[in-house]
């Protein structure tokens, strides 16, 4: 594990060498493209997101339902509400 950490450290340092070494200006100019790609796939996003909501597609909207009380309504029932099997969150023996 060691060894993989200063491998890694080793390497950003030769990166952060290789920026420092790259001059102002053509430092601000990577700068500004890496921004201008960040906001035009911000702005894709959103085109994106304004489309699918503007197609109109209805989206049903109603309340979750538990499936265990729709499919077996009845044995759910006798092992909430039988106090014979159950006592403070605990199984009688």
């Amino acid at each position: 594990m060691k060894n993989i950490r200063t491998t890694i450290d080793h390497e950003l340092e030769k990166l952060d060498l290789r920026w420092r070494n790259l001059p102002v200006r053509k430092q601000i100019r990577y700068v500004l493209y890496l921004f201008a790609f960040y906001l035009l796939m911000g702005v894709g996003v959103l085109v994106k997101v304004f489309y699918d909501l503007g197609k109109g597609d209805k989206i049903d909207v109603s309340h979750i339902e538990v499936p265990a009380v729709i499919h077996n309504e009845s044995s759910l029932k006798d092992s909430i509400r039988n106090p014979k099997t159950i006592d403070n969150g605990r199984e009688r023996e």
